[in-house]
C-alpha cells in the first residue's frame, strides 16, 4: 500500500514558497531602502531639521537590519550653542542601533566600537536662538562606547596629539542635560600643544572622568559643578622658550630653558579638587631676562590637597628656585641660595572660594655690586661703591605680623656722585609682596617703603647724617626701558634735603634761613627716575608756618624747575636753574602760576 500526496499539498507548498520569496523580497527592498536612505543623506536631513543645534552626519553607512550592526565611516557629532561649539569625529565605527527609536526622536546606540577619533571644542559666536517650547527635544544616548586611537583633542588654543583609548557613554538631551561618563581614558604617549607649539610630552595618562551639566534657560549648560574624576599622569615639560611667542617680540621679559618633569595625581568632585590630590615637579635651570637683568635657576613645585580637623579642605603649594643666579651689565652678579613662594589654601564652611595665606621666603643673598644700576641711575646718582643684599624676614619675626609678606633690600654704605657733589647713604627697601603685580610691561610695587639713613653730602648746604622714610602708595617699574614711577609721602624730621635742593650757594636768601629749623615736615609728590635723570611733579611740603609746592628736574646735579615757598606771612618764588637760583618776592604767586610744568618723559 502506498501513500499518495493530498491534492492540496502542492498548492500549499507553492503558496509558502511564494510567501517566503515575497517576504525576502520585501526585506531586501526595505534593507535596500534603509541603506539608500543612510547613504543619500535622507536620514541626516530628517534628523537635522529636528535636532536644533545638534548634528549627526556620516560619509558612508551600511546596516544589515535587524540582525546586523550599523557600520559608519566619516562619522561626526556636532553640538553648538551661544557659548561653545564642539565636534566628535570618528573615522570608522560599528554599533547596535534602534531604528524604532528614531521615530520617537531618540538616537539609541549601544556597543560602539570606533577607530581613529578626534574632538574639537572652541568658543561659539552663534547668536542665541529661541526654541519652540512645545517641541520635544531629541535624545542622543550612546552607551558602551570604545574609541581606539583617539589622535586629537583640540580645545581651540590647547591641543593634544597622540594616541588615546577611551571607553564611556554619552547622554545628550537637547535643552535639558548632557551627561558624559568616561570610566577609562588611557594614553601611552602624546604631546600637548599651545597655539601649534609643543609644550609638553604626555608620557602616560590613566584617568576617569564624569560630566553632568543641566541646561539652564538663557544660560546654556551649567558647568560650574559638573566635573568629577581622577587623573594620574607623567609629563615631560619641554623648554619654556615657547612662552616668548605668547608674550610678543616687544615684551620686556623673555624665558629660556626650564625643561622638567611632572607627576600628577588629580582628584576632582563637583569641580573641586579633593583630598589626596598631589603634584610634584622639577626642572632644569630656567633663565629669565628682564631689561638689563638676567636670572637663572633650577625650579621645583609641590602641591597637595588634604583636610584639617572638622573635615575642612586644605591645600598647600610651594614653588622654589634654588639657587638663583642674578647678573647684570658688566658681569655684576648676585646669588640667592633660594627663593620660595608658599601658599596655603583653606575652604570655609558655607562660603565660596578659598582663604589664601601666601608666604615668601628669600634666603639672604650674596652682595650685589650696586654699580650695576649706573646705566639707569647714573644721571641721578652715579654710584662709585656699594652693595645690596636681598632677603625676607626670619619666620620667627614674621609671626608677629601674620599678614606681612615682605621682601627686604639692604645696602651697606653707598658712595656716589650727584653732579659735583659727593653723596653717602645707606638704604633699606621693604617691598610688600602682597601688592606685587605684573602685566608683562611693568612690575607693580605699590606699598613699598624706602628708608634712607646716614645721608651726607658736601653740597653748598651740606647734609650731615640725615635720615628719612618714604612710603610709595602707588609705584611701578618698567623694565624696557627701565623707568620707576611712584607717588610718595614722607614725614621728614627736618628740612636738610629741601634746603640742599633749592640752594646753589652757601649763602641762603634771607627769607629761607629759617628753613633750617623747621621740624616734622610732611612731603608728598610724584617722582619718575629713568636713564635721563629724576623728575619731581606735584611736589608739596607742609610744616609749622611753612608750605612749599612746585616741580623740578635733576640731571647730573643740575636742577631746573620752579617752587613757591611760604614762611609765615612771607611768600617767595624760586626759579631753579643750573648753577643759579633766582628768588621772586614780588607777586610770587602770580609768577609761579605762569611757570610751565614740563610733562614727565
Amino acid at each position: 500500500m502506498t501513500d499518495t500526496p493530498s491534492p492540496d499539498a502542492a498548492p500549499r507548498n507553492r503558496r509558502w514558497r511564494r510567501v517566503a520569496l515575497w517576504s525576502l523580497l520585501v526585506v531586501a527592498v526595505l534593507e535596500a531602502a534603509l541603506n539608500v536612505a543612510l547613504n543619500t543623506g535622507v536620514t541626516q536631513a530628517i534628523m537635522g531639521r529636528a535636532t536644533d543645534r545638534t548634528r549627526l552626519t556620516w560619509q558612508r553607512a551600511w546596516w544589515l537590519w535587524p540582525v546586523g550592526r550599523l557600520h559608519l565611516t566619516g562619522f561626526t557629532l556636532t553640538q553648538q550653542d551661544s557659548d561653545v561649539w564642539w565636534k566628535v569625529e570618528v573615522d570608522a565605527l560599528e554599533a547596535g542601533m534602534s531604528l524604532t527609536g528614531l521615530l520617537r526622536k531618540r538616537v539609541d546606540v549601544d556597543g560602539i566600537d570606533g577607530h581613529g577619533a578626534s574632538f574639537h571644542l572652541e568658543p561659539s559666536g552663534a547668536p542665541a536662538e529661541p526654541s519652540d517650547p512645545n517641541s520635544k527635544p531629541w535624545v542622543i544616548h550612546l552607551k558602551d562606547v570604545t574609541l581606539h586611537q583617539v589622535r586629537e583633542l583640540d580645545f581651540s588654543r590647547v591641543r593634544f596629539a597622540g594616541a588615546m583609548d577611551v571607553t564611556g557613554m554619552l547622554n545628550l538631551q537637547a535643552r535639558e542635560r548632557i551627561e558624559v561618563d568616561l570610566p577609562s581614558v588611557r594614553v601611552a604617549e602624546g604631546f600637548i600643544e599651545v597655539d601649534g607649539q609643543r609644550v609638553a610630552r604626555l608620557e602616560a595618562l590613566d584617568s576617569r572622568a564624569r560630566l553632568d551639566a543641566p541646561f539652564q534657560a538663557g544660560k546654556g549648560y551649567d558647568l560650574t559643578k559638573a566635573l568629577g574624576g581622577q587623573a594620574k599622569a607623567r609629563i615631560d615639560v619641554l623648554p619654556l622658550d615657547w612662552i616668548n611667542d605668547q608674550l610678543g617680540p616687544s615684551a620686556p621679559v623673555s624665558l629660556r630653558g626650564g625643561a622638567g618633569r611632572v607627576d600628577l595625581d588629580l582628584r576632582v568632585e563637583r569641580n573641586t579638587v579633593q583630598p589626596g590630590s598631589q603634584l610634584k615637579a622639577s626642572g632644569e635651570a630656567l633663565e629669565v631676562k628682564a631689561g638689563p637683568m638676567r636670572a637663572r635657576a633650577p625650579w621645583s613645585l609641590q602641591a597637595s590637597m588634604g583636610t584639617e580637623p572638622g573635615e575642612q579642605l586644605s591645600g598647600s603649594m610651594r614653588l622654589a628656585f634654588a639657587p638663583v643666579h642674578v647678573s647684570g651689565p658688566k658681569d655684576h652678579d648676585m646669588e640667592v641660595p633660594e627663593i620660595a613662594l608658599s601658599v596655603r589654601a583653606r575652604r570655609r564652611e558655607g562660603q565660596p572660594g578659598l582663604d589664601l595665606e601666601p608666604a615668601l621666603s628669600v634666603a639672604k643673598s650674596k652682595p650685589l655690586d650696586l654699580r650695576v644700576l649706573n646705566p639707569w641711575l647714573g644721571q641721578t646718582l652715579e654710584i662709585d661703591s656699594g652693595h645690596v643684599t636681598v632677603r625676607t624676614e626670619e619666620p620667627s619675626k614674621r609671626a608677629k605680623a601674620r599678614d606681612a609678606l615682605e621682601l627686604r633690600l639692604d645696602t651697606n654704605l653707598v658712595s656716589g656722585q650727584m653732579g659735583p657733589n659727593k653723596v653717602l647713604l645707606r638704604a633699606e627697601v621693604e617691598v610688600d609682596a602682597r601688592h606685587l603685580s605684573w602685566d608683562m610691561t611693568e612690575l607693580g610695587l605699590s606699598g613699598t617703603t624706602l628708608r634712607l639713613r646716614d645721608v651726607s653730602s658736601n653740597g653748598n648746604v651740606p647734609i650731615r647724617a640725615w635720615s628719612g622714610n618714604f612710603t610709595l602708595p602707588r609705584a611701578s617699574l618698567s623694565l624696557s626701558p627701565t623707568v620707576l614711577k611712584a607717588r610718595f609721602t614722607s614725614q621728614l624730621t627736618d628740612t636738610q634735603p629741601i634746603v640742599a635742593l633749592i640752594t646753589s650757594s652757601k649763602k641762603l636768601p634771607g627769607f629761607l634761613t629759617s628753613l633750617l629749623n623747621i621740624p616734622e615736615v610732611e612731603v608728598t609728590g610724584q617722582v619718575q627716575i629713568d636713564e635721563h635723570g629724576l623728575q619731581l611733579r606735584e611736589l608739596k611740603a607742609k610744616g609749622q608756618s611753612f608750605s612749599l609746592e612746585g616741580h623740578l628736574d635733576l640731571v647730573q646735579g643740575n636742577i631746573t624747575g620752579a617752587l613757591l615757598a611760604s614762611l609765615g606771612a612771607v611768600t617767595g618764588g624760586i626759579e631753579l636753574k643750573p648753577g643759579k637760583h633766582d628768588v621772586h618776592l614780588l607777586n610770587a604767586t602770580e609768577w609761579f602760576k605762569r611757570q610751565p610744568v614740563p610733562p614727565l618723559r
